[in-house]
């Protein structure tokens, strides 16, 4: 299976090549056997997806994807999006850099309120308990083992999905990053982003909490930013994109008016 697993990432990627073209359109070349070629548009780019899988994370590599409109799909299953393959991370961000003209590392990424890990760590240890209450039937020393190896890696988990939240803006952008088993940094265009969506269930708004999703027409269509204080999302999203919230945020009567 790992022989096989290599020898199909080599046919896909062998040669990649990504090239900035004259007219404003970036190429993707590669394949072993068969060679495909993608290009894109930078009028229709969006933005872009740094993804790191927990495997790749821990090897300190990433992968880049493009956030593109009218992106044509491969076979009719998946789309041909990827800019750069699992790469060095440092190798990564240069590629962000050069197609974005941004450096990821220059982003100030807001921390999420502590009500966020403690949301993390209940839905964790609560996934944790399922299976190990499921073994139990079969036997106290079998669910104990399991306890032993499910519960410390589902708090790791948890608090590594906490360390990953973040959102910010520099300059055109919008980012957004969240996630551990698949971790992703979207960098995504102010101008690209065509609504919010902000959902706060009774849990969220206990611990004053929200959840803001930023839809656009490229890509997978929307990207959340997960448990955010609510009065600072609301502020980031009604600023880094003017005029699409601000019809609903509330603001202070003026003093006239609040002397009647």
């Amino acid at each position: 299976m790992v022989a096989g697993a290599v020898g199909l990432s080599a046919e896909m990627w062998w040669h990649h090549r990504l090239d900035r073209e004259p007219g404003g359109t970036l190429r993707v070349r590669r394949g072993l056997l068969t060679t495909r070629s993608t290009t894109l548009e930078e009028r229709r780019l969006r933005g872009v997806e740094l993804v790191e899988p927990l495997g790749a994370r821990l090897a300190g590599a990433a992968r880049v994807d493009a956030v593109t409109t009218g992106l044509r799909r491969e076979d009719g299953k998946t789309e041909s999006k990827t800019l750069l393959p699992a790469a060095p991370k440092a190798v990564a961000r240069d590629v962000v850099h050069h197609v974005l003209g941004e450096r990821l590392e220059a982003v100030e990424l807001v921390p999420h309120p502590t009500a966020a890990r403690a949301r993390r760590l209940r839905w964790a240890v609560l996934a944790a308990s399922t299976p190990v209450l499921v073994v139990a039937a079969l036997g106290a020393p079998l669910a104990a083992a399991v306890a032993v190896v499910a519960l410390p890696v589902a708090v790791l988990l948890a608090l590594d999905a906490y360390r990953g939240l973040g959102h910010g803006s520099r300059g055109r952008y919008l980012v957004t990053r969240a996630g551990s088993l698949r971790r992703s940094t979207a960098v995504l265009t102010r101008d690209g982003v065509i609504g919010w969506i902000v959902k706060q269930s009774v849990f969220q708004c206990r611990r004053g909490l929200a959840t803001f999703t930023a839809t656009t027409a490229a890509g997978s269509g929307a990207y959340a930013i997960l448990d955010a204080d609510t009065d600072e999302g609301l502020e980031f999203a009604a600023a880094a994109v003017p005029g699409v919230l601000t019809p609903f945020l509330r603001t202070s009567a003026p003093a006239e008016a609040s002397r009647l």
